[in-house]
């Protein structure tokens, strides 16, 4: 029955894998993607993460309908190194800083630009540089557990962004546990932020899209960024926000037979977050350690400066932690979806309407309004 339930998720006449997200999620496969995260965390417990995330299909996107470029990306010659206060986390910034720096990380850095054909041409959609003085573009950092990114589950919704916005959407393709640990992620989507403004981008018309734990890792980029002392994005977007990895919120346990989203505790060495962390430093105590700013948001400055607008379902795993970080961020606009969970938040025609309205709404309005 379990891998029957794999499969039929998997199979893209009942999936949302190739479509662009208009169809409602009937109960049938909403109990099916239920079925199969809690299976895929089940065997994550037993063997590890890396051993059950499934490979998904790409999405067959027209080309009437825009199109994704793949283009490399390198850290600027001016980018300085990280100053931050724990001296671990100090450590393991300055490494991957240096190797970056020297050549010796594996694997170059690259980012999807999806453009809407009714925003851009092939031939300005492969130009990583402002069609204008004033361009807007977001910087959407997708989510993926932290062990995966630019997945194929949500390649038509960066082109749903670009088209809704009428904007173009850059993608990094940030590397993932348990080969590549924190903090390579957030390197590479600091580094993907500072070559956009490099490229001749200001840092004030880029939006900033983070989508579950591609939302931890764009607001511990922020963070960086005000860190550094960096100019930082005009605002900040999140849906369904991952950003307390202690796990210690009450909607793991009282949504976890209506999402997705399986449950490990955070201290066992397969969660999520262990994952994420990897090998833990002799005499850290890691629970602690995971409520560094650069690892849980949540408990960081965000609740300072730049204007944030959060999506949340209320059947969501993680409907705590965006409940949560609204009450930190008093001008954080909070909205909620009744019965939607991990996986349906992005699902039906009625709900993706409501949520691009919601978005475009606050990316349109001036910063000063």
């Amino acid at each position: 029955m379990e891998s029957e339930a794999v499969n039929r998720f998997l199979n893209p006449d009942i999936s949302m894998m190739q479509g662009v997200g208009n169809i409602e999620v009937t109960e049938e496969e909403n109990t099916l993607a239920i079925q199969m995260g809690h299976i895929v965390t089940a065997k994550a417990l037993e063997s590890g993460v890396d051993s059950v995330v499934p490979t998904m299909p790409d999405p067959e996107i027209p080309v009437s309908v825009g199109q994704f470029h793949i283009v490399p990306y390198a850290m600027p010659a001016a980018q300085q190194p990280y100053v931050v206060d724990d001296p671990v986390i100090q450590a393991r910034l300055t490494r991957v800083y240096e190797q970056e720096q020297t050549g010796e990380l594996e694997e170059p850095n690259s980012m999807v630009v999806a453009c809407a054909s009714s925003v851009c041409t092939s031939e300005q959609a492969l130009d990583v540089k402002p069609q204008s003085s004033s361009e807007r573009i977001v910087l959407y950092v997708c989510g993926g557990g932290f062990v995966s990114s630019d997945t194929a589950l949500l390649k038509w919704h960066y082109m749903r962004v670009s088209q809704e916005l009428g904007q173009r959407v850059f993608v990094p393709r940030y590397h993932v546990a348990p080969a590549h640990v924190f903090p390579r992620a957030i390197h590479d989507v600091y580094t993907a932020f500072m070559y956009l403004v490099n490229q001749g981008f200001q840092a004030q018309d880029i939006t900033v899209l983070g989508i579950s734990a591609g939302a931890n890792i764009a607001l511990a980029v922020v963070e960086l960024l005000r860190i550094q002392k960096e100019p930082e994005p005009s605002r900040i977007v999140v849906v369904a926000p991952c950003v307390d990895l202690t796990l210690s919120m009450d909607s793991w346990t009282r949504n976890h037979d209506k999402c997705v989203l399986g449950y490990i505790p955070a201290d066992n060495p397969h969660s999520m977050p262990r994952v994420y962390y990897g090998d833990v430093e002799s005499g850290v105590d890691v629970l602690a350690m995971l409520r560094h700013p650069l690892l849980s948001p949540l408990f960081g400055r965000v609740h300072t400066g730049l204007p944030l607008q959060i999506h949340s379902g209320t059947c969501d795993a993680l409907a705590d932690d965006a409940v949560a970080l609204a009450q930190r961020v008093p001008h954080a606009e909070l909205i909620t979806y009744p019965g939607r969970n991990h996986y349906t938040i992005l699902r039906g025609k009625q709900q993706l309407d409501a949520m691009y309205a919601h978005m475009r709404r606050f990316i349109q309005t001036p910063c000063s309004e």
